[in-house]
């Protein structure tokens, strides 16, 4: 009875062994199994490129554009200024909404004409100041000074939908430009 016991211990293991050959032999299963070999491999590879640390990033863009002393020093500082007009008594949402077409008709000036501009007040963390004009009249002097030393400029004109009549001048956008010629245009104006 232990004779026949092992022998049929033995054909079950042989059986068992045959079925797993059988089961790798089957045309498919490399397929697969190498299939989701690369899938890990391009997923591992994907994410060490779309996650990769902010330090990292920082050094690419340092790196693109020259080191950060060179660029501060070379360069100065950057910023946008937007110029609310207070006279309109707009409310807080509408101010919000006119200051967000200064910055992104600006934003898309520079990118056309001076990207590297772009990158530079980027890379000081586009700070954007917002200021306040007593009238109209105040604006469109803004305007043209900034005009008249080359800074970029969006004037932005309500299109009388909800608080103002069409047409009116709300805000102007300065830059992204050189903080220190920005300021000779606005610096003598109050934060909004």
């Amino acid at each position: 009875s232990t004779w026949g016991s092992a022998r049929v211990g033995e054909a079950t293991r042989s059986w068992r062994k045959k079925e797993k050959m059988d089961y790798l032999a089957r045309p498919g299963i490399f397929g697969l199994i190498a299939g989701v070999t690369c899938g890990v491999c391009l997923g591992w590879s994907i994410r060490a490129r779309l996650f990769r640390p902010a330090k990292s990033r920082l050094t690419t863009i340092a790196n693109e554009l020259g080191n950060e002393a060179s660029i501060m020093g070379e360069y100065g500082e950057f910023k946008m200024v937007i110029v609310v007009r207070n006279d309109l008594k707009m409310g807080k949402g509408k101010v919000a909404a006119q200051c967000a077409h200064a910055a992104v008709s600006a934003y898309k000036q520079v990118h056309h004409r001076n990207p590297e501009l772009l990158k530079q007040w980027e890379y000081c963390g586009q700070p954007k100041v917002v200021l306040k004009a007593p009238d109209e009249e105040t604006l469109v002097q803004l305007l043209n000074e900034a005009k008249g030393l080359g800074l970029t400029v969006s004037l932005i004109q309500d299109a009388g939908r909800t608080q103002i009549a069409p047409g009116s001048r709300t805000v102007l956008g300065i830059g992204p430009g050189l903080a220190e010629i920005i300021d000779k245009v606005s610096g003598h104006l109050k934060l909004y």
